[in-house]
């Protein structure tokens, strides 16, 4: 797996936090706290990317470096803050075995079957937002 970064434009607003991608126009995400967007924000940005990949999309070039200057107007912003945020980039999928509760793994795929999603995927979204809340404590 690899890791990109994306810049992203966070804004402190009076009751939480907002980040928006210029990369990515119509990505936007909220947070209580600093802390919480910016895992908001890495969960969005994988949502995204993963969708993208999905749908055979070019995925945009990550950043080594906040750039200078952009598309974007600051003016725009609340006390705009400039970040780059950290994505992991999937890989191939890799066949496991996992073991639960019968009564959960049945509300698992109820859940499944109304997301028109597959147990599989539901299982990596559970686990990329626990890596994302861990990361953010």
């Amino acid at each position: 797996m690899t890791t990109r970064h994306y810049l992203g434009i966070a804004e402190r607003l009076p009751e939480n936090w907002s980040i928006s991608f210029p990369a990515f126009p119509g990505t936007v995400t909220t947070g209580g706290t600093f802390a919480e967007l910016m895992g908001n924000a890495r969960d969005a940005l994988a949502t995204v990317l993963q969708a993208m990949t999905e749908d055979g999309l070019p995925i945009p070039d990550s950043f080594d470096t906040v750039p200078d200057g952009g598309p974007y107007d600051l003016a725009e912003f609340h006390e705009p803050r400039l970040v780059l945020v950290p994505v992991e980039m999937g890989g191939r999928s890799v066949r496991i075995n996992v073991t639960m509760d019968e009564g959960l793994l049945a509300r698992l795929d109820s859940l499944a079957g109304r997301a028109h999603a597959s147990r599989s995927a539901l299982l990596a979204r559970g686990a990329r937002l626990v890596l994302a809340a861990e990361s953010a404590e």
